[in-house]
């Protein structure tokens, strides 16, 4: 986990410690399969036109972002996947 999300996080009761083998548990059944294929098309598959604004623009890269980010924590998760016997 990235070094600032931890200090987001210290304060948490909840322990996120393996937290990509979660994104990997729910993104790996049918529907989350679905979700995730939805939400990619919705936002690393949708382009702007060239006269649209900076905040449009800055409002599709944080969405791009977070789905960049929910794939990379399943990515991680699959790499570390044969140590742990959990799917």
């Amino acid at each position: 986990m990235e070094d600032s999300l931890k200090i987001l996080l210290k304060d948490s009761k909840e322990d996120f410690s393996n937290i990509e083998i979660d994104f990997l548990r729910t993104f790996n059944s049918l529907s989350g399969k679905k979700v995730l294929k939805y939400l990619v098309a919705l936002t690393l598959g949708r382009y702007l036109p060239s006269n649209s604004s900076n905040e449009e623009l800055r409002y599709l890269e944080g969405e791009r972002f977070i789905v960049s980010f929910i794939i990379n924590m399943i990515k991680k998760a699959r790499q570390w996947k044969h140590l742990y016997l959990l799917l």
